[in-house]
């Protein structure tokens, strides 16, 4: 996992790659199961970017309540201007080892699991399973690597944020087993870009 502000060199132009890449499968698969998200939940959001999706969460509860752990404060600073003074999100300017400590209904990890190594994964599946309240969900839309093409995709993806500083690390972490290994159950998975990228739904 990257430490502190890493990200911030792209932070302007990030959602603008993104759809250049991808169209609009990352905006869809971080809108997937926002609808399972129950009413009246406590979030815990890891990594969330610059949250231009994290609007419609709100808008179809308003007791929802959003702590938002992003490492990058330049990402910070754009959500905080996308979602424009919402007073029921807690930003955070940390990491994972940052997470407020409370139990949520639901943690919410879009594009976030890949930056981590599996043992670091294993780690952070732990921690996850730790906070949530009993019968607790997991949102993870992240990339997946099943076909040929795609482990050509994801070798170009990690050397380019290698060669800015932005990781370390030039893998992706076999994350649905890992997860699943740390006794989270899946409920439903959303297939997006030819399969490339999935949004999952977990229950601990």
């Amino acid at each position: 996992m990257p430490p502190l502000n890493r990200f911030d060199s792209i932070a302007p132009i990030y959602d603008g790659l993104a759809s250049l890449a991808f169209g609009q499968s990352i905006k869809k698969a971080q809108r997937a199961h926002l609808g399972d998200v129950p009413a009246r939940s406590d979030v815990l959001v890891l990594g969330g970017g610059t949250g231009k999706w994290l609007g419609e969460l709100l808008g179809q509860d308003a007791g929802c309540r959003v702590w938002y752990v992003e490492a990058s404060l330049k990402m910070i600073h754009l959500a905080k201007k996308n979602l424009k003074g919402n007073g029921r999100v807690v930003f955070i300017h940390g990491t994972h080892l940052d997470i407020p400590d409370r139990k949520f209904d639901v943690v919410i990890t879009h594009f976030f699991v890949d930056l981590f190594t599996g043992p670091d994964l294993e780690k952070l599946s732990g921690k996850v399973a730790t906070v949530l309240k009993k019968n607790g969900k997991w949102i993870v839309a992240d990339f997946v690597n099943r076909k040929y093409w795609h482990g050509a995709m994801l070798w170009l993806m990690y050397l380019f944020f290698h060669a800015i500083g932005a990781l370390d690390h030039k893998g992706l972490p076999e994350w649905d087993g890992i997860i699943q290994r740390k006794s989270f159950v899946k409920e439903n998975t959303m297939v997006f870009y030819k399969g490339f990228i999935e949004s999952v739904l977990y229950s601990h």
